[in-house]
C-alpha cells in the first residue's frame, strides 16, 4: 500500500487559514499576522483553554484591534488560523519523523521502538497547545474535521510501514491488526498527555516506561496467533 504523506493536511489546513482570515502576503503585515497568532497560541497554551479576549491577545502580540478585525471576523476565526498553522507545523515535523524511521529500520521491533518514541515526544512537544484546540474540538465541527484528517494521515503512512513487516504476523487481516496498533498507541499516548475529553487523566504513570512497553506490545500483538 503506497504512503499518503500529509500533504492533503497541509493544504487543507492553509485553506482553512485563508477562509478564515485575511492573509497578508507583505513583510511587515505578514510579520503582524504572525504576531496576532503566536500571541493567541500563547494565550491558550498558558490559560490550557481559549478564554481569553481578543484586547488580550493585541497586548501581547503588539498590535491593534483594528488590526486583528482587519484579518478575522472574530475570535473563533483567530482560533481556527491558529489551528491551521500548528497543524502546518505538525505535519512537516510528522513528514520529516516517518521519512527517518522509514530510512532507518529494518525489522519490525526496529520499526516499533522507533515509531513510538518519536511519535510520542512529538505528541508530548505539541500536547500543550493540542489540549485546548481538541477540547474545542468537540464543539467546533470546523476544527473536528481538520485535525482528524491531519491524524488520519499520519495513521495511514504508520500502517503502510508496519505493513512492510507483514509476512511477520500471525493472522491474516493484517490491515485490521495495523489500525488497531496505530489505535493502541495513539490513545494510549493521548491519555497520558492528557489530549481529549478526559484532561484529569493525565500523567498517569511512567512516561519512558509507557514508551517501552507500547514498543514490546505492538509487534507481540502482531505477531500473536489466535
Amino acid at each position: 500500500m503506497p504512503a499518503m504523506s500529509t500533504v492533503k493536511a497541509k493544504t487543507d489546513s492553509i485553506s482553512l487559514t485563508a477562509e478564515a482570515s485575511r492573509v497578508p502576503q507583505q513583510g511587515r503585515s505578514r510579520a503582524s499576522y504572525e504576531r496576532m497568532l503566536t500571541a493567541a497560541e500563547k494565550l491558550m497554551v498558558k490559560r490550557g483553554n481559549d478564554d481569553f479576549t481578543l484586547t488580550e491577545v493585541a497586548k501581547a502580540g503588539k498590535v491593534s484591534i483594528g488590526s486583528i478585525y482587519l484579518r478575522f471576523d472574530s475570535k473563533d476565526d483567530l482560533i481556527r488560523a491558529v489551528h491551521g498553522r500548528v497543524l502546518t507545523e505538525i505535519g512537516e515535523e510528522q513528514d520529516a519523523m516517518m521519512a527517518q524511521i522509514r530510512q532507518n529500520t529494518s525489522t519490525l521491533d526496529e520499526f516499533s521502538r522507533q515509531f513510538v518514541e518519536a511519535y510520542a515526544e512529538l505528541l508530548k512537544r505539541f500536547s500543550p497547545v493540542l489540549r485546548p484546540i481538541m477540547f474545542r474540538a468537540i464543539y467546533d465541527q470546523s476544527i473536528s474535521a481538520l485535525g482528524r484528517s491531519s491524524a488520519e494521515n499520519l495513521e495511514r503512512e504508520a500502517e503502510a510501514q508496519f505493513l512492510r513487516f507483514a509476512d511477520e504476523f500471525g493472522r491474516p487481516d493484517h490491515q485490521r491488526l495495523v489500525s488497531n496498533v496505530f489505535r493502541m498507541i495513539y490513545y494510549t499516548l493521548a491519555r497520558f498527555l492528557g489530549l481529549g475529553s478526559s484532561p484529569e487523566a493525565a500523567n498517569q504513570g511512567n512516561w519512558e516506561e509507557l514508551k517501552e512497553d507500547l514498543a514490546i506490545m505492538c509487534p507481540a500483538f502482531l505477531r500473536a496467533k489466535t
